[in-house]
């Protein structure tokens, strides 16, 4: 009997220190003796920058125009007054200037790298003569490319300048389809039917017409416009009007529709039959 006492009083007082609280934190839970390890700083990613050469004069200067050209088109004795000597030159001499060659021809067409002197003397066609840059080996496939790219979306001056260009693909006497090409991937909430305005070159007057519009891809759209005797007049596209719609890119650039290299201004393209 006196063993069985004992034993129950030595469970009691187990049990007292068991609820004593001692070893534990105001929450009741243990106090761990490591301390807190703060966690490592995070690093916020940054977007890498395009490497390599980029469909902007800017970059085809740097990466082509510098490096290759330049051993002959630079200074003052550059062959046919040709310089490329740095981006303001070369766009100067290149952009919208007759060839001096063959004057049918611009030698660089913004929106049209086929009818491009300089991308036809640098792919080799046998209508533009001996293929630059003379007696080296051709430009690699990739760059000429690109350069056919920079031409076709508007010859921008650099990745910020966003530029677009137009072919009229195809007009009947009522219709027309026009290919549209940006520089930059462009934010097609800016671009709806009611983005676009049709205007006679004669009168200046509105042509009321019914707009469609096809994203083939997001520097890429097609437009379509159907009005009465369309052929009859000498239709303008132009778009960027400030009361109509402010044309931006997906990163923020306003189109530069002038090109005067100051974001805004309308483009305009004259629609052919």
């Amino acid at each position: 009997m006196k063993t069985f006492y004992l034993l129950l009083v030595s469970a009691l007082l187990t049990a007292c220190n068991a609820g004593s609280g001692e070893g534990l934190d105001d929450n009741g839970q243990p106090i761990s003796s490591a301390p807190d390890v703060p966690a490592p700083p995070t690093t916020p990613e940054t977007p890498e920058e395009p490497a390599g050469l980029q469909a902007n004069l800017e970059s085809i200067q740097n990466e082509v125009l510098t490096p290759i050209c330049t051993q002959c088109h630079a200074g003052g004795n550059a062959p046919l007054g040709l310089r490329m000597d740095d981006l303001e030159t070369s766009a100067a001499n290149l952009i919208n200037v007759d060839s001096a060659t063959n004057s049918t021809f611009k030698r660089v067409l913004p929106g049209d790298a086929e009818n491009s002197f300089f991308y036809l003397k640098i792919i080799g066609a046998a209508i533009a003569g001996n293929q630059m840059p003379l007696g080296q080996t051709p430009l690699d496939s990739q760059t000429q490319e690109t350069i056919k790219q920079w031409i076709d979306s508007g010859a921008p001056l650099s990745a910020q300048q966003l530029t677009a260009a137009a072919k009229t693909v195809k007009a009947s006497s009522s219709s027309t389809e026009i290919s549209l090409t940006f520089s930059q991937p462009m934010d097609s909430a800016t671009l709806q039917s009611s983005s676009f305005s049709l205007v006679d070159a004669l009168s200046k007057n509105a042509i009321s017409a019914e707009t469609s519009i096809n994203w083939l891809t997001p520097q890429v759209m097609t437009l379509s416009f159907t009005a009465d005797n369309l052929s009859q007049q000498q239709p303008i596209l132009i778009i960027n009007q400030p009361s109509l719609s402010t044309v931006t890119s997906l990163i923020g650039h306003q189109l530069d529709g002038d090109r005067d290299g100051i974001e805004g201004g309308e483009f305009h393209h004259e629609i052919t039959f």
